[in-house]
């Protein structure tokens, strides 16, 4: 009995001690615990991506093999999009500019993680602009181009739109008119304002037309008839000034008008402006060593010059002590010649983009100069300028085959003649723009003249392709674009125009 009692109780202690094994995991039953998962794999984006500033993004959604539990990205998106850290889609708009980055984009579970590098490029929204941009000056008579310029988000230069596939119109045509192909005219004094509208832009640009341009023919001794064109601002009854400005080679005195909006600046200043007329099929002028068959057939034209400065005294009212001369390019070497030859005459000359005539790179004399006077000269240059380099030589977009004497040079010459010293004063004009003015005396005792060197200095955007400089080079800073399909872009931060009749009258 106490062995059977026993033996009863000793199943039940071990049916208990079994039971209580299987309840803990013990024994030979199976587990409980889940399966560790497998790790995700085969994650993808479509990459790169290049989006707009400005326009909402179409939703970035990955793919990826297995189950993800966790999402991030590193580093933190471009401004305006968002990662979903529940399923790594992108998604947003884009506020901001953003170089080309490479985001490591990371989906994991408990087994594991993987792990994808996604290219993302953010570029500027398109934009457009007019030139002339903001407001202009015209006269009546006067004809000038107007360009369409788009930058296409981050497009390493900007586009010139072709004038005929843009609309204009202006809203008072019998003041200013503007015809298919983007040409204004102005009609009759009073303002207008001309719409371009162009894909999804519409632009417009404030015009006044203010004074007259009048075409002028006169006869030159052994030249036959030479022309000029004069802007004459409204009356004032007063004897005004007279600004002499001349084109680039393959240039005219309106394409010259235009290109250095130097009406408006005329308009604002109450001066005359004669805008002078080259010779030959490219038309050009004589300064020496440059240019075309000006130069080459000996053209004398410090004589056309005189000519012209007589005819406008004889029939406008002119202060003839605030005669001046100014020029660009070709015409530029040409107002060099001219503080040569008629500083009995001019109060100051001013140039851009074309240094001295008197002498080539290598050294060889073209003509004497020997100033009546000390005269004022101010030359304004760009340091990235390919077709007359600052530093003289062939230029090397292929537009001249002349060996240009050094803007240094040209310089150092008038500090000679001008008895001034080669300490200069430092005027930082703007960020791009860096003026030096040399205006001590080296002999007091004898008389002197300022001169002033610009030196245009701003980024070099070039397209080697088709030869084009974006801000600066070889252009009238401040200006408008030539319409050449060669011709570059003015800097828009120098306005040489406004400097050069500041250093004209002091």
């Amino acid at each position: 009995m106490i062995v059977r009692t026993g033996s009863k109780l000793f199943g039940v202690v071990a049916l208990a001690f079994a039971l209580l094994l299987a309840a803990c995991g013990g024994g030979g039953g199976g587990s409980s615990t889940p399966p560790t998962p497998v790790a995700p794999s085969a994650l993808s984006y479509s990459s790169p991506q290049t989006y707009t500033v400005g326009t909402a993004i179409a939703a970035l959604t990955p793919t990826v093999t297995g189950s993800v539990t966790t999402w991030s990205i590193s580093p933190a998106l471009p401004a305006g999009l968002t990662f979903n850290a529940s399923n790594g889609q992108i998604t947003g708009t884009p506020t901001t500019a953003a170089a080309s980055a490479s985001y490591t984009v990371t989906a994991g579970n408990a087994g594991g993680a993987t792990t994808f590098a996604l290219s993302i490029t953010v570029v500027p929204a398109t934009t457009a602009a007019l030139e002339p941009g903001g407001s202009t000056v015209i006269a009546v008579d006067q004809s000038i181009s107007l360009f369409f310029v788009q930058r296409i988000g981050g497009a390493a230069f900007p586009t010139y739109v072709d004038a005929s596939n843009v609309t204009w119109s202006s809203s008072a045509p019998l003041r200013a008119a503007v015809n298919a192909n983007g040409v204004l005219t102005g009609v009759s004094e009073g303002n207008a304002t001309i719409t371009a509208r162009y894909q999804t832009f519409t632009l417009t640009l404030d015009v006044q037309v203010s004074g007259r341009f009048t075409a002028r023919t006169l006869s030159v001794a052994g030249q036959g008839t030479r022309r000029y064109v004069l802007y004459t601002p409204p009356a004032t009854g007063a004897a005004r000034p007279l600004l002499l400005s001349m084109h680039g080679g393959g240039g005219s005195g309106a394409l010259q008008a235009a290109m250095t909006q130097l009406v408006k600046r005329a308009q604002a200043s109450g001066f005359l402006a004669a805008f002078l007329e080259g010779t030959g099929v490219i038309a050009t002028f004589n300064g020496g060593a440059c240019c075309g068959s000006a130069a080459s057939g000996n053209v004398d034209d410090v004589a056309y010059v005189r000519a012209v400065l007589d005819d406008v005294v004889a029939r406008d009212s002119i202060d003839a002590a605030r005669v001046y001369a100014s020029g660009f390019s070709n015409g530029g070497i040409m107002s060099h010649r001219l503080a040569c030859a008629m500083a009995d005459r001019l109060a100051g000359i001013a140039a851009v983009g074309g240094a001295s005539g008197q002498f080539d790179a290598a050294g060889t004399p073209y003509y004497a100069c020997t100033p009546a006077r000390p005269i004022p000269v101010l030359h304004i240059h760009g340091l990235n300028d390919r077709n007359y380099p600052y530093a003289g030589g062939v230029g090397t977009d292929g537009a001249s085959s002349v060996n240009f004497y050094g803007v240094e040079n040209t310089i150092r010459d008038w500090r000679t003649r001008n008895n001034v010293t080669d300490t200069a004063t430092v005027e930082n004009v703007t960020t791009t723009t860096r003026c030096l003015r040399y205006d001590t005396p080296a002999d007091p005792q004898r008389p002197s003249a300022r001169v002033t060197l610009c030196r245009v200095d701003p980024p070099d955007v070039y397209d080697s392709v088709n030869r084009i400089v974006y801000g600066g080079g070889h252009s009238w800073p401040g200006g408008v674009r030539s319409p050449g399909a060669n011709s570059d872009a003015p800097n828009a931060e120098f306005d040489a125009s406004a400097y050069l009749w500041s250093f004209l009258n002091p």
